[in-house]
C-alpha cells in the first residue's frame, strides 16, 4: 500500500518538474476544480515568437484612402477582389440608372414642350410613350440611382470597418500549445473542525493548456 502511495507521489513530482509556467484549467475525478497561475507547459521549444507591431488605425486609414489597401496590410489579400467586385457591380448600377434617368428626363421634357432639341433616342421615347409614362420611368430610375448610390457608400464604409476589425484581430493570440493531458492526482490533507477519519483521495487530473 505505502509503496504504491510513494510511487504515485514520485510520479506527480516528476511530471511537475517537467513543466513550466502557463495558465491551465484542472478538473479532477474527486469533484474539485482548480485554476492556477503557475502551471504547465513544455519547455522553451514551445515559446511563442513575438509578433511584429500591427496598427489597426493604420489599416483603417489605408482602406479609407484606397479601398482594399487595409486588407492587404492585414494580410487578407483574398478580400481585395471581393471589395473591387462589389465596387464594380455597384458602380455599374449607379451609372446605368443615372444614364436612364437623364434619358427619360430629356424625353419627358421634350414631350411636355420644355425642350425643343433632344437626342434621337430621347425623341423616339417621346413618340412611343406618353408624358405620364415617361415621368413614371424617370422617377423609377431616379429612385434606383439614389438607392445604389447609398449602397455604394455603405460598401465603402463596410470596407473600412472590415479593415479596422481585422487590424484589431491581427494580434489576437491563439496559442499553438493547445493540449489536453491526463495526470495522476492526489488531494492534499485538509484539516476539518470535526474529528472525522481522513482518507487520501487519489484520482486523475484533466489538464487543458491554453
Amino acid at each position: 500500500m505505502w509503496r504504491r502511495f510513494l510511487l504515485l507521489i514520485g510520479l506527480v513530482a516528476l511530471i511537475g518538474f517537467q513543466k513550466a509556467e502557463a495558465q491551465v484549467v484542472v478538473f479532477d475525478t474527486v469533484g474539485n476544480t482548480q485554476i492556477t497561475a503557475d502551471t504547465v507547459v513544455r519547455s522553451s521549444k514551445s515559446t511563442k515568437k513575438k509578433k511584429k507591431s500591427h496598427s489597426p488605425t493604420a489599416a483603417t486609414i489605408m482602406s479609407a484612402c484606397l479601398p482594399g489597401l487595409g486588407q492587404v496590410y492585414n494580410g487578407k489579400w483574398w478580400k481585395v477582389p471581393i471589395v473591387y467586385a462589389g465596387f464594380g457591380g455597384l458602380g455599374y448600377m449607379v451609372y446605368s440608372n443615372y444614364s436612364n434617368y437623364r434619358l427619360y428626363l430629356e424625353a419627358y421634357e421634350y414631350s411636355t414642350g420644355d425642350l425643343t432639341e433632344v437626342s434621337e433616342q430621347a425623341a423616339q421615347l417621346a413618340v412611343h410613350y406618353s408624358s405620364s409614362q415617361l415621368q413614371t420611368y424617370k422617377e423609377s430610375y431616379r429612385r434606383d440611382f439614389e438607392l445604389f448610390t447609398i449602397i455604394t457608400v455603405a460598401w465603402y464604409g463596410l470596407n473600412i470597418l472590415d479593415a479596422c476589425v481585422d487590424g484589431h484581430l491581427y494580434t489576437y493570440d491563439i496559442s499553438d500549445d493547445l493540449s489536453f493531458s491526463v495526470d495522476p492526482y492526489l488531494r492534499p490533507y485538509q484539516p476539518q473542525e470535526l474529528k472525522l477519519p481522513q482518507y487520501a483521495q487519489v484520482g486523475l487530473s484533466f489538464q487543458l493548456n491554453f
